[in-house]
């Protein structure tokens, strides 16, 4: 049996419930100061309404969260960072050749760090995606990073950074989107219904050229019974996937974090 079904079979083992679809996913133990200086090993606080990831290749990316998240039609997961994303942001900067020149889309990008590091790495255009509700965090941390309205970088960055609304399986907004050669997809699996799980594995597959890389990264969490769905739609269009590591991960954190490159068949 392929690796990523085994840790996904593995990790359902002891699921009793799922997790709805516009709930916060549950929080992983632990703090995290103001900044992460080029470091994975780190535990998002969700208590701070700003966050800052550091490496010197970069300097830094920071980013707002909304901690006034709860409200009717509003995505609690969609206004917080998530753990996933500093190994994730570690991850390319460590392999800046992966985006540099590069057309660039984050999926569920929350607040949007991957995404904004990608940018700052030199990506030729790095969009950051979203729920149809959930734009205005990503545009306000776009500008805060010295992206503005018409997507021009800071001094330093080749890129540009624009934001669209993608909800996973809707035509229009991917159609709108359009082909890109990597596709980012930090800590967006945490305990969707099936057809969500599987709408996300079939956005990223319309999403990424034929010669693109999609890659995924997240901390299993015990609520994932229907993300196994995502894998099993991945097996039908991807590759098997290559088990990235990222350096900096604690190694209590190693068998929890899933990093995984993917590539269309």
């Amino acid at each position: 049996m392929d690796l990523w079904l085994r840790r996904s079979k593995k990790s359902v083992e002891n699921t009793v419930e799922n997790t709805a679809v516009n709930e916060a996913p549950p929080r992983t133990e632990g703090t995290m100061p103001g900044a992460c200086t080029g470091t994975a090993a780190v535990k998002v606080d969700h208590t701070v309404d700003s966050i800052r990831f550091e490496h010197p290749s970069i300097g830094e990316v920071t980013v707002r969260q909304d901690l006034e998240f709860r409200g009717e039609g509003r995505d609690a997961a969609a206004r917080l960072c998530w753990d996933a994303a500093f190994p994730m942001a570690q991850f390319l900067c460590e392999h800046a050749e992966s985006v540099r020149g590069r057309d660039v889309v984050e999926l569920g990008a929350g607040p949007g760090l991957p995404g904004l590091v990608a940018a700052k790495l030199g990506a030729s255009r790095v969009t950051l995606t979203d729920l149809p509700s959930e734009l205005e965090l990503l545009r306000t941390n776009a500008s805060l990073n010295g992206f503005g309205e018409e997507g021009e970088g800071d001094e330093g960055s080749s890129g540009r950074v624009d934001v669209a609304a993608c909800t996973w399986g809707d035509e229009a907004q991917m159609s709108a989107v359009g082909k890109r050669d990597v596709v980012v997809c930090s800590d967006v699996l945490y305990g969707h219904h099936a057809d969500v799980a599987r709408a996300l594995a079939r956005t990223m597959r319309a999403l990424v050229r034929v010669d693109g890389i999609c890659l995924v990264a997240y901390f299993s969490r015990e609520k994932l019974m229907h993300d196994l769905a995502f894998f099993e739609e991945c097996d039908l269009l991807f590759e098997d996937p290559v088990q990235r590591t990222v350096v900096g991960v604690d190694e209590e954190d190693k068998e929890d974090l899933w990093f995984f490159e993917y590539r269309p068949k």
